[in-house]
């Protein structure tokens, strides 16, 4: 799936001017009011519920696709628990985003969490720190972590 990008996007980095520190990133983070561009929204709307690998050139927004696409499928989630149908597994299903490499665990929990909401709960997990303690919702991880969990 390839689409060619129109304009700049959304840069997350923490040298950006208009964050000061992690604390006012996060708060400026959880204020804005995210929307996909057109070319992510195709992209979350063809994926559907299948499993996909999604290509998209770097700072196109890939982790916005990713994060839409999980808070979609934590809302069904939540209305099929709502409803007497629900099986013990569809209460508990968690989503995982994988990420390479230790120092992206942080930054792109931080992103999912700014777009997905408070209401779900976003943990993180690499080497050197302990599992996980309560439910999460979503969990972002490296491979070789997760490997071990």
């Amino acid at each position: 799936f390839s689409t060619p990008l129109p304009g700049p996007s959304l840069s997350l980095a923490k040298n950006d001017a208009y964050f000061f520190s992690l604390a006012s990133r996060d708060n400026y983070l959880q204020n804005m009011k995210f929307q996909l561009r057109p070319y992510q929204k195709q992209a979350v709307d063809k994926i559907g519920d299948q499993n996909t690998i999604v290509k998209m050139p770097t700072g196109s927004g890939k982790t916005f696709v990713a994060a839409e696409f999980i808070k979609q499928g934590l809302k069904k989630r939540s209305l099929i628990s709502a409803s007497s149908l629900a099986s013990s597994a569809d209460s508990t299903s968690a989503a995982l985003f994988l990420v390479p490499a230790c120092d992206l665990v942080a930054q792109q929990r931080r992103a999912i969490e700014a777009w997905i909401g408070r209401d779900y709960y976003v943990a993180e997990y690499m080497g050197g720190k302990s599992s996980p303690s309560r439910r999460f919702d979503v969990l972002v991880s490296t491979p070789q972590a997760f490997l071990i969990l």
